[in-house]
């Protein structure tokens, strides 16, 4: 392990320097052997048999932290660097492990202040620039983490992760041109490098899609089973409305992975789409399955059983998606609809004003508003002004507007 190496080859170049007596020297080494050899209970038995006798030993202690780190012993870990650094408080790689230990810990304050030490002690210290990277993105410091990523590409432009990183934080930042010269840079040093063309990819979805279907091929080519290569190419597919290539990716998907909701919503919507009905049915209680919180999916079955006639089970998808999201538009929307069908106009006029109130701008509402008011509970002067304001959102009806012009030449 990489991280081991490293941490043993410091420890020695410290432990090096030390003044050992030959007992606790022997126990040290006894300790670093078995350190290499993952070993690490009985490296702890060592090197507290060194500490016994040199307490104080910052080498020592760091090895004990080190240990106890690759155990997941995170509390006695910590202890250890920190009496590491009361010792020696130069000690930059104690810092560094220290910090990694206040993360896995979830300190990420203090976490942030060890990792800097170590860097202001070492500013080329390549694994402590990664880790403070890392903190500044869990934290959200964005600026930060893309200062501290491109220092690290900078050290070591080879480090393949980091350059991946900061594209994608470039991405958070709104640079997408930034971001794709450097998943262009990682795929000039590694062709094969799948995260690299998959971000691209994203990247071209909107302005080059037939770029970004090509770029998920690509990445299916390499990892067939890749889940967001086929999740994502199958949507954007299915946008160019070339449904049947989409179908059967979203399909191979869910085959690997039958909890991913968000494909079996995305299957459903297209089947029913297709006309397949039942198997609509089957792969949004699917979605629901792998997330009972899905209240797009509660919708979606909703209106799937209005449009089959299963207007009971229909109000009890859709009761579901309200109950998930209060707010839910569309769901509201489609309760309006479904009130309508049932000839219960009150409740359907309060569904489709919910509407409004979570989407002002939702110019069907307004329609429906109109039609109920002009035919079932008539009230002109309420259904002309809903058909102005559906008119005024960019909706279209030749008959809506021929009576909004000729209430409108009428005396009042």
């Amino acid at each position: 392990m990489k991280t081991r190496r490293l941490i043993v080859g410091l420890a020695l170049l410290l432990w090096a320097a030390a003044p050992w007596a030959h007992e606790a020297e022997e126990a040290y080494e006894a300790a670093l052997k078995a350190f290499q050899q993952g070993e690490y209970r009985r490296a702890i038995a060592h090197v507290q048999r060194a500490l016994s006798s040199y307490p104080d030993y910052a080498p020592a202690r760091f090895l004990l932290g080190s240990a106890y780190y690759q155990l997941q012993e995170y509390a006695q870990a910590r202890e250890a660097f920190e009496r590491a650094i009361a010792s020696y408080p130069r000690y930059a790689e104690a810092h560094y492990m220290l910090a990694s230990t206040l993360y896995r810990l979830g300190e990420l304050e203090a976490a942030m202040q060890a990792v800097q030490t170590a860097v202001r002690l070492y500013p080329r210290y390549e694994e402590a620039l990664l880790l403070l990277a890392t903190l500044a993105e869990v934290r959200h410091d964005l600026p930060r983490a893309m200062q501290a990523y491109r220092q690290v590409g900078q050290l070591n432009p080879r480090r393949l992760e980091a350059l991946l990183r900061l594209g994608v934080v470039l991405e958070k930042l709104g640079q997408p041109a930034e971001a794709r010269l450097v998943y262009t840079q990682v795929l000039a040093q590694d062709p094969k490098q799948v995260e690299a063309r998959l971000r691209l990819a994203v990247l071209a979805e909107d302005s080059q899609p037939q770029e970004a279907i090509a770029a998920y091929r690509k990445v299916l080519a390499q990892q067939p089973e890749h889940p967001e290569a086929l999740y994502r190419l199958a949507l954007l597919l299915a946008k160019q409305g070339e449904t049947g290539q989409a179908i059967p990716l979203l399909q191979r998907l869910l085959h690997r992975r039958p909890q991913h909701a968000e494909a079996a919503l995305a299957l459903g919507v297209l089947l029913a789409k297709e006309g397949q009905e039942e198997a609509a049915e089957q792969a949004l209680k699917q979605a629901l399955d792998g997330r009972p919180d899905y209240a797009e999916a509660a919708y979606q079955l909703g209106v799937l059983y209005h449009k089959g006639g299963r207007l009971a089970e229909a109000r009890q998808a859709l009761e579901r998606a309200l109950r998930l999201r209060p707010d839910y538009a569309e769901a509201h929307y489609a309760m309006g609809l479904l009130y309508v069908a049932q000839q219960q106009y009150r409740e359907a006029v309060a569904a489709f004003e919910a509407a409004l109130a979570a989407r002002p701008d939702f110019r069907e509402a307004h329609y429906n508003l109109g039609v109920c008011y002009e035919f079932y509970l008539p009230d002109i002067a309420k259904a002309l002004a809903h058909y102005r304001q559906f008119l005024a959102l960019g909706g279209q009806d030749a008959r809506v507007q021929q009576l909004v012009e000729y209430s409108g030449a009428q005396p009042r």
